[in-house]
């Protein structure tokens, strides 16, 4: 038996069903975008721990405490330390969260970064969160 012949029709429940597909799979298709600050927190964590172990190693009351002497290699550690502290904090200071959660996770880190300490890169990154498209009321 042979098959009849289809004939393409346009109806409106056609045209609206490939709109709402059309309208769809681009979100659908679309790479999620990550926070950048996620990274940018986990950078100036990690430089700002080593910044403490490096500090710790030329403490004189603490090499003391442990007979030990100050090398130059602890010296020249802490200055390569001190410098990517630095660098980490800038871009942290000017990096401004795109989600919810990275605003949360900025904010809980700079409350954690600046536990017992006096607060400059905390109020420098305020104005950075301040200039966030999450902070815009409207």
């Amino acid at each position: 038996m042979a098959q009849a012949e289809r004939i393409p029709t346009t109806s409106r429940r056609v045209f609206l069903s490939g709109a709402v597909a059309a309208a769809v799979l681009p979100a659908a298709a679309a790479p999620q975008l990550i926070d950048p600050i996620f990274a940018v927190i986990e950078r100036h964590r990690s430089a700002f721990r080593e910044f403490v172990a490096a500090s710790l190693a030329v403490d004189e009351v603490k090499a003391l405490r442990d007979g030990r002497e100050i090398t130059q290699e602890a010296e020249d550690r802490l200055d390569a330390a001190v410098e990517a502290n630095e660098e980490a904090a800038d871009l942290l200071t000017s990096t401004a969260p795109t989600t919810m959660a990275g605003l949360a996770a900025a904010v809980a880190w700079l409350l954690e970064y600046d536990e017992g300490c006096i607060p400059d890169t905390s109020g420098q990154f305020l104005r950075t969160l301040a200039s966030s498209p999450l902070m815009v009321v409207g």
